[in-house]
Parts: C-alpha cells; structure tokens; sequence
C-alpha cells in the first residue's frame, strides 16, 4: 500500500514538473512573441513625423500649460486628434504637408493621438486604434506644467446669464448661456477620473448669418485657481447650428481639485454664484 502511494507521489510530481515546464515555455513563447511585436511596431514607418515640440514621445506645457507641436504627414490633406477615443479636433495640412498644433491641456497627464487615418472624422466617438494601420497614427504624451501662469479671461458673468460673441466681419452672432453648474456622482459609462464630475449644461443659440459648429472642447472648467479641469471626452457631441437655431446639450469635466469652479467660452467665463456665495459680474 505505501509502495502504491509512493509511486503515485512520484507520478503526480512528475506531471506538476512538466506542467509547469510547459507552462513557463507558454509564457516564454509569449513574451517573445510580445518583445517581437514591440519591435515590429517600432519599425514601422509613421506616416506622421514631428518637427518639432515633441521629444522622446512626450510634449510638455508651456508657462500657460499649453503645447504647440509641428509635423508633417506627407500625402495627406489633414491629421486628425484623438483623446478618449473620440476625435476632438483636426489640422489641414498645407502645401508642404506640415501641421501644426496649439492646446491648452488639462492639469493632468494625457495621452493624445494623431492619425491620417481617412476613415476617422471629427466628433467621432469609440475609436479603437487597434482598428487603425499601425502606420497611420502616433500616440505622445502631454505632460502639465505643475504650476502655470493664469491668464484670467476678459469678463465673467454668473451661473444663468446669458453673453453674446460676435463678429460683424464673419457674420458670428452667438448667444451662450451656462444655465447650470453642479457637481455630481461619476458616472461609470463616462469612464471618470474619479468619484466626482461637474456637469455644466449650455445653451446656445446662433442669432448670425452663418453656420456655427460648436463641440465641448469649445469650453474649459477652472479650479479655484484657474487651473483647467480634464473633460470627460467619452461624452462628446458635435452640433452644427444654423442661423436661428439653439441646442441645449452637457458637458461633463473630471473633479480634480477644489472649487468654486468657473466656466469658460472663448473669452468669457461663468461663475456658480452659489459656490462663490457672492455676486461676481466684471464684464
């Protein structure tokens, strides 16, 4: 009896051992298989390559926390960017293929992609790169400047009040509104930061003569120091709005620091007044 259960201990070892033999040369033939792979994508030829602002894959913000970057895309009329998934914005390329790009990222780390892809267009959403050519497209990172100089818009208005931009010469007349600033729970299906996300709901009405194209990205979130807060690019929306039409839609920024938070369109800013617990109108 012991001389049977001392065969079979043997026996079971004996497979444990190449078991796990098979398994690390598994696991072997994986990280070669991915150390192959890394390489192959270093080797590919991108079709985007930049001149300038990016170096070691990483772009960094300026004094204002912006980046400005330049490259070329050669037999391409323009180079579409992706945060998120979603493509937020694109560049034409001009006679000699370059294009250039200036953002004012957010307080955090971000990866942003650009991609000559053609079957990308702007206002995109769930873009896999992994769907993309491996050659189409080139991810860097921005990385903040932990202290930036703020520049503090031209006026401010409260929560509720309605500002009107305009330009007589392009025929822009726009009337937009921050009707409402709060904080609330995250929503898991925007994929947040965090716990927490201010949702500010615009609405916009076009009283011009042409056509406006209006996107989140159109507004920035600051913090009680001025500094801009992440948007939530998983929920984007793209509005095209004739003369004489309006919309009223969302958007939702990451919570990354503390309020009163304040929001901005172009050159002009909405405070929650309720958050401030004072009246704030410099126009």
């Amino acid at each position: 009896m012991n001389k049977r259960f001392g065969l079979l201990l043997v026996v079971c070892v004996g497979v444990f051992a190449a078991c796990q033999n098979e398994s690390e040369t598994e696991d072997s033939l994986v990280s070669e298989q991915s150390s192959v792979s890394a390489e192959a994508e270093k080797s590919v030829t991108k079709t985007i390559l930049f001149s300038s602002g990016v170096e070691d894959g990483i772009t960094r913000g300026d004094k204002y926390n912006y980046f400005a970057l330049e490259g070329n895309a050669e037999g391409y009329d323009q180079v579409t960017t992706i945060i998120e998934g979603t493509a937020v914005d694109y560049r034409e390329t001009n006679n000699v293929w370059e294009f250039d790009y200036p953002y004012q990222g957010p307080s955090i780390e971000t990866e942003i992609t650009f991609t000559t892809d053609t079957s990308v267009i702007y206002g995109d959403t769930g873009i896999k790169l992994a769907d993309l050519a491996p050659e189409s497209y080139v991810t860097i990172t921005f990385i903040p400047n932990e202290n930036p100089t703020i520049t503090p818009p031209a006026f401010t208005v409260n929560e509720g009040e309605a500002q009107n931009f305009l330009s007589d010469d392009s025929g822009i007349n726009e009337l937009v509104t921050v009707t409402e600033i709060r904080e609330i729970d995250a929503l898991e299906e925007l994929n947040p930061l965090g716990e927490k996300l201010l949702e500010v709901e615009v609405q916009y009405v076009n009283n011009g003569s042409v056509d406006t194209y209006i996107a989140p990205n159109y507004f920035s979130a600051l913090d009680a120091e001025g500094k801009i807060l992440p948007l939530r690019y998983t929920h984007f929306w793209l509005h095209t709005v004739a003369p004489g039409e309006s919309f009223t839609d969302k958007i939702y920024f990451d919570i990354t620091s503390e309020g009163p938070y304040a929001i901005q369109f172009f050159d002009g800013a909405w405070i929650d007044s309720e958050e401030v617990g004072e009246t704030v109108n410099d126009i």
